[in-house]
């Protein structure tokens, strides 16, 4: 098939899921000879490895180097913060360039680009989403017209999840019929030698502890308010236990965090890390992974834990994890309770090595279905319907 001209948008560059998703998606379709072109709505520490991949324009201004210096001075720190919102001059430089690219669709990734789709509707150009979000989501990073323009305005949504796919019919009233099942894509890297002693010694975790690990930004959704009530359970259950959470951020919500730990934490057996470019360490030293999330569309996290083999305790209400354990229900709970999550978690800690043996082969089974081939062959059957 005749491979389309398509301008991708993205709502900003930083390292969370869905903008890895389509670093992956970019990565393997340049792999494959075509050209990709890429409208941000903002920046972030994703932008140099789109622009490997890409063309990339950037919507809104960044906060200049000197701006951030100034800020840090107290005498002449400006109480205004920094205008992200670009001048009409940049906006209508960006939708010339656009018009002269002379592109035949536009590919929205997530809701939260909906906003900056709606202003290039002057394009005229077909619309489509990749729908990363459930209801929470949803809610708070799009306005009342975005959800319409979503629901009556694009020509066809995938949904990332069967989770999604629901609350897009249910919430947006979109047509059933415009919306399409796309699981998302993940680089999976070859196993490599084992890094389990340098983050034992690194964190001082004796080599007989178990690991519990979670990963991902810490915010409402992730749920590390109830990691954390789980790992103040367990460890007076089981008292070598550890934890480790990678993806605190420097605000009040992962200092408060931290700061109510450490009251209980005597005996530093929780580890809230901040966020970090190379997460696999963790991935293999870990013992079970725990995915404490309240909302989650379809987790990489919960794939890479997967891909090493290691069980995986989800909530069944929380999306996508209930699409990838299907059949492995004994891995699911019903929802946060905290004394039934602390029962599972510590059961599986307490496996013989013939049982992890058994999920580990199911479980690597069933995260190599997201490689970018099978992805890329999937993208392919949908836009030949």
């Amino acid at each position: 098939m005749l491979e389309r001209k398509k301008l991708f948008v993205g709502h900003d560059a930083n390292r969370a899921g869905a903008q890895l998703v389509l670093l992956h998606w970019l990565r393997e379709r340049k792999a494959r000879g075509l050209s990709n072109f890429l409208l941000l709505v903002e920046g972030g520490s994703l932008l140099q490895e789109y622009k490997k991949v890409a063309k990339v324009w950037v919507w809104k201004t960044d906060i200049p180097f000197w701006f951030k210096i100034k800020q840090r001075i107290p005498k002449i720190k400006s109480r205004q913060a920094w205008n992200h919102e670009p001048s009409e001059q940049k906006v209508l430089g960006i939708l010339k360039s656009l018009r002269n690219e002379a592109f035949t669709s536009i590919l929205g990734n997530t809701v939260s680009s909906v906003g900056l789709l709606r202003e290039l509707a002057s394009l005229q150009i077909p619309m489509e989403v990749y729908v990363h979000e459930l209801s929470h989501s949803i809610a708070t990073y799009t306005t009342a017209l975005d959800r319409t323009f979503l629901a009556t305005g694009i020509q066809r949504l995938y949904a990332v999840s069967n989770m999604v796919k629901n609350v897009l019919e249910t919430d947006l009233a979109v047509d059933a019929n415009k919306i399409a099942l796309l699981p998302p894509i993940i680089e999976l890297h070859e196993q490599e030698q084992s890094h389990k002693s340098f983050i034992r010694e690194n964190l001082g975790i004796p080599v007989d502890a178990k690991i519990v690990f979670s990963c991902g930004l810490a915010e409402w959704r992730k749920a590390p308010d109830v990691f954390l009530e789980v790992a103040k359970k367990l460890i007076v259950k089981m008292p070598k236990v550890h934890f480790i959470w990678l993806g605190m951020l420097e605000n009040e919500y992962s200092d408060d965090l931290i700061a109510n730990t450490a009251i209980w934490d005597s005996k530093k057996q929780v580890h809230l890390l901040p966020v970090c470019s190379d997460s696999r360490p963790y991935f293999e030293a870990m013992d079970v992974f725990f995915l404490s999330s309240r909302e989650d569309p379809f987790p990489l996290v919960m794939l890479e834990a997967a891909h090493v083999g290691k069980p995986i305790v989800g909530v069944r209400a929380s999306g996508g994890v209930n699409d990838f354990l299907q059949g492995l229900d004994e891995l699911l709970v019903e929802s946060w309770d905290v004394d039934v999550l602390v029962d599972k978690i510590s059961s599986l800690l307490q496996l013989s090595p013939e049982q992890l043996a058994g999920y580990q082969q199911n479980l690597k089974e069933r995260a190599v279905q997201y490689s970018a081939a099978l992805f890329m062959d999937r993208w392919a059957q949908l836009q030949s319907k």
